[in-house]
């Protein structure tokens, strides 16, 4: 019978070690994102349309697709990406699953199968400060600890945390390795510096339906707090990728955040990162057939597939 798993993913420095959220592998190979230790329980969920050719890496919610307040008293929202690539919401209280049409029944996109994914990360969580976001740590097994000592160096002044998680299928388990620390890794050629950077690993339980893992990396974050509690966020991989009139790459991406913020103010971070193709502006010269068949002209001879 194929197995599920979970992971517990930390963060230590010189205060102490507190947990921040949990990664689950369901039997099928789906995985799951969620922070059941945030102290905020009003939250907003959205659909954000990214734009992947904008270099600034915020959005903001006046712009979203879909928006949906929700109280998350217990903290088990979970951004889920299933294996033929279904992203959703899901948990407690929340509209998740498909209809009878075969469209989401609450804040979802089909973005990329697990079978086949593409470059770039997976998911991203940010918080303004992991020790107000997280509880102390209960060391329990399969914790993955990140230490600040290995980001410090990064710090300039910003006091909050990102965790950027990648999704590798199966066949690149052949390239994990233990470390000298015990712990699995895996070496990801960073398209940003071009260099190898290496991620901590999370296997899915052998026996699952599709055995992939996620890589993580941690990151300096200026997430800011509001003026009553500490701000935490998650964001997802993209789906429902096209091109606008002037040849942009657009996607769109799911976000949580907490505490529920000001709908005509916030702006938030968006999980952009700089990927080798599709390109993100198309140059005047070629025609695309679109989806209702009609034409439209730049410069694309890449196949657009979600991000």
């Amino acid at each position: 019978m194929a197995r599920s798993i979970d992971y517990t993913v930390a963060y230590s420095d010189h205060r102490g070690t507190v947990d921040l959220c949990k990664i689950l592998f369901g039997g099928d190979g789906s995985y799951y994102v969620t922070a059941p230790y945030h102290p905020a329980d009003r939250a907003v969920a959205a659909k954000i349309t990214v734009n992947y050719a904008k270099d600034d890496g915020w959005f903001d919610l006046s712009d979203a697709v879909e928006v949906a307040a929700l109280d998350d008293d217990e903290h088990r929202l979970k951004a889920s990406h299933h294996l033929d690539g279904f992203l959703q919401f899901s948990g407690s209280g929340v509209r998740s699953g498909l209809d009878e049409h075969g469209q989401p029944k609450g804040i979802g996109v089909f973005s990329w199968p697990l079978t086949d994914p593409t470059f770039g990360p997976s998911f991203q969580l940010g918080f303004s400060d992991p020790h107000a976001c997280g509880r102390q740590t209960k060391d329990r097994r399969r914790t993955v600890v990140l230490p600040e000592k290995e980001i410090e160096h990064m710090r300039r002044g910003l006091t909050g945390l990102t965790i950027i998680g990648h999704y590798f299928p199966m066949p690149w388990r052949e390239f994990v390795y233990r470390a000298a620390d015990g712990e699995w890794r895996i070496n990801l050629l960073h398209p940003g510096g071009q260099a190898m950077k290496p991620l901590r690993v999370l296997l899915a339980a052998v026996d699952s339906g599709w055995a992939g893992f996620v890589g993580l990396e941690a990151r300096p974050h200026g997430l800011p707090a509001s003026d009553r509690e500490p701000s935490f966020f998650v964001t997802t991989a993209t789906g429902n990728l096209r091109r606008n009139e002037e040849g942009e790459l657009l996607g769109d991406q799911l976000l949580c955040a907490y505490p529920r913020p000001e709908m005509d103010s916030v702006s938030l971070p968006s999980l952009n990162h700089p990927l080798p193709a599709p390109p993100y502006r198309a140059l005047p010269g070629t025609t695309e057939i679109l989806p209702t068949g009609a034409e439209r002209r730049y410069e694309s001879d890449a196949t657009d597939r979600d991000v």
